[in-house]
């Protein structure tokens, strides 16, 4: 495997898929309004048409602060509600799709939505199972980070997760340790991660059921190759460059109007559709990650013992007549 090489394509590949894209987007977009319901529909029963329900402009400071007070009014409960209803429903979509993705990642051809929904279900109790396997690689990788953010703690040394607010606004919170332990936090989730998308590739390109098999391969082959590991984790950096840019012009949209609050919602969904797109580069990265590895050893049938050869049989003499 060329890391190098993988890297360049991976977007290129990812962003190609426009049908993959398209159906991902939509999901997602399902997601959110599920997610913001319990929060947009009372708001609409207050403000009436408009957010204030007088004709103001959107959004006015009237407006923003009746909505704020709505929201208190709410407490925690209005916005925990529809939090823990979008995580579920955004990890529960992730295992749902994730069978369909791979599987056109792997065969590369046109985009059929009745193939793509059939690998979707046919994938899933593997997926199943493997994030449970997933999970429970996790607890070492987060062992081994928390004890590295113990030791610099009682050594005095400073981290990112133990900073004080006001340090963060008073000092320089990047010093070498700080940026040091960043990095292993973030070596360490990039190579359980990236094991976590190889070996769902592996379950469907070499159609394996033993999904604890295919996440100790995976995990295996990450750790042998820190080229592709790195590749992986700068792929995810270009990917979050790419986020925080959009997003940037996104919050430069002055909502005056109502084709302007279009033009924010599109700009929102191009936000979605690069986060999208990147997390599809990572699978393409994955699936170049598995072409290069050594095939599956295949266990050799077991030999029969051939059957004992029977003597054979002597033809009585013939009796002479006399």
């Amino acid at each position: 495997m060329k890391p190098l090489r993988s890297l360049l394509m991976a977007p290129l590949r990812a962003f190609s898929e426009l049908k993959l894209l398209g159906v991902l987007l939509v999901a997602n977009l399902c997601v959110a309004l599920v997610q913001s319901a319990p929060v947009l529909l009372p708001a609409l029963g207050h403000f009436g048409h408009s957010l204030a329900g007088r004709g103001r402009a959107f959004p006015s400071p009237e407006a923003v602060f009746d909505f704020t007070q709505l929201l208190a009014q709410g407490g925690g409960s209005f916005l925990a509600g529809p939090l823990l209803l979008g995580f579920v429903f955004s990890v529960g979509l992730q295992l749902v799709l994730a069978g369909g993705i791979v599987s056109q990642l792997c065969t590369p051809g046109r985009f059929s939505l009745a193939h793509f929904a059939r690998n979707c279900v046919d994938q899933l109790g593997r997926n199943l199972r493997l994030l449970g396997w997933a999970l429970l690689g996790l607890l070492p990788l987060a062992a081994l980070a928390v004890l590295a953010t113990v030791l610099l703690a009682r050594a005095e040394k400073p981290t990112l997760f133990t900073l004080a607010a006001e340090q963060w606004a008073l000092d320089n919170p990047f010093t070498g340790w700080s940026l040091a332990h960043l990095a292993l936090v973030v070596v360490l989730f990039a190579l359980w991660r990236s094991s976590f998308d190889l070996a769902r590739v592996q379950l469907f390109a070499d159609d394996q059921r033993k999904t604890r098999v295919a996440a100790w391969r995976a995990l295996k082959q990450m750790v042998r190759s820190p080229g592709a590991l790195l590749g992986y984790i700068v792929l995810g950096l270009l990917g979050l460059l790419a986020v925080i840019a959009l997003a940037r012009l996104h919050s430069a949209v002055q909502v005056t109007s109502t084709g302007k609050a279009w033009l924010a919602l599109g700009m929102a969904q191009l936000v979605i559709a690069a986060r999208l797109g990147f997390s599809v580069a990572h699978t393409v990265f994955a699936v170049d990650i598995y072409r290069a590895m050594p095939p599956r050893p295949v266990p050799a049938p077991e030999e029969k013992p051939a059957p004992a050869a029977e003597p054979p049989a002597v033809e009585a003499p013939a009796i002479q007549a006399e």
